[in-house]
């Protein structure tokens, strides 16, 4: 495996774009057992694996499952809604920050390198979960995928994050904890650094898992932020 240069790969750059969910967000786990709390709420028993059948769905194909799986007798925009309520919950009062990421973010600022949160994640629950945790203050901006009609499959979000600061793609580091996204950044010609959680074992790409797969392609890594030492 190539060499990890963590610590090294500040050197020379102009902004630090992070992901949110997984990244400095540990929130993973909230979204593997949403959808059992949702059917849990309207008094449902899930059925083994409900995770791996949802987890590529967005929220409107969660709904429709629930309906035709599940039988439940509501329309789909309620059930969106109550999906969002609980979610918007989460955000609002039970997710922390993993391990690390308040000391980076503190470091990063004062180092006077600009960061910004760049996530797929709505607004709203991004702002309720960063304030209640004094993060905002941190970034100079925060980018929603939903803002720009766009996922991590496209560079836009990561594009659109270093323009802030007048960066070119070299220039930027992209923090991110997923597959399809960290793979986005790195051929977009942005700086990436791998960062572990959990939901990376799976293996969306076998035979290896995402974590393997994230480390042939990643500029440095690190299982948890405490490793980075700046």
């Amino acid at each position: 495996m190539k060499e990890n240069p963590l610590n090294q790969i500040f050197s020379n750059i102009k902004c630090a774009i992070f992901d949110m969910d997984g990244t400095i967000l540990d929130s993973m786990g909230m979204w593997h057992t949403i959808g059992a709390q949702y059917l849990q709420q309207n008094g449902i028993t899930p059925r083994e694996g409900l995770w791996e059948d949802i987890k590529r769905f967005n929220l409107v194909e969660s709904a429709d499952y629930f309906i035709e799986k599940y039988n439940i007798q509501k329309p789909r925009e309620e059930i969106m809604d109550e999906i969002r309520a609980l979610i918007s919950g989460h955000y609002g009062k039970t997710l922390q920050l993993k391990e690390g990421a308040r000391e980076l973010l503190e470091r990063l600022n004062e180092m006077k390198i600009p960061c910004l949160l760049a996530t797929a994640t709505d607004r709203s629950s991004v702002l309720a979960c960063m304030r209640r945790l004094d993060c905002e203050k941190y970034f100079v901006k925060i980018l929603t995928c939903l803002e720009y009609d766009t996922t991590k499959s496209e560079p836009v979000i990561f594009e659109k994050s270093a323009e802030v600061c007048n960066a070119k793609a070299e220039e930027s580091l992209v923090f991110e904890d997923a597959l399809h996204a960290l793979r986005t950044a790195h051929n977009a010609g942005f700086k990436t650094v791998a960062v572990y959680d959990e939901s990376d074992e799976e293996k969306t790409e076998p035979p290896k898992t995402d974590w393997a797969r994230m480390l042939e392609i990643c500029d440095a890594s690190c299982i948890s932020l405490k490793e980075i030492k700046i």
